[in-house]
């Protein structure tokens, strides 16, 4: 059974930050907006396969039942809820920042 996959406004606003952030590097927007749809992309896929992520090294992460998947230098954090057959897309940010640093805000 697919899940539906969504994002929360915190993963939305993570992605308008990394837009922006590659728009400025790159100095070009269709470069940003091109890699916000690959990272997309990849949260959809958790529909067919929710399962597929890691549960993170932090013990309280891990009991709440958040895991992770990687794309390229990014990390897209996630819940799984099996009785509604949701993902939910909590946080995407760069692989380089402390994810239990970024995360405490959600336990």
């Amino acid at each position: 059974m697919n899940y539906s996959v969504k994002l929360a406004d915190t993963a939305k606003q993570d992605l308008r930050e990394i837009a922006i952030r590659i728009a400025q590097k790159a100095k070009d927007i269709e470069v940003a907006k091109k890699f916000v749809l690959e990272l997309r992309e990849e949260c959809k896929e958790l529909a067919s396969l929710p399962d597929r992520g890691a549960f993170p090294k932090d013990r309280i992460l891990r009991s709440s039942g958040y895991r992770y998947i990687v794309y390229k230098e990014y990390i897209i954090f996630y819940l799984i809820d099996n009785e509604r057959h949701i993902v939910n897309i909590m946080s995407i940010f760069n692989a380089k920042k402390d994810y239990f640093r970024v995360m405490r805000k959600y336990i």
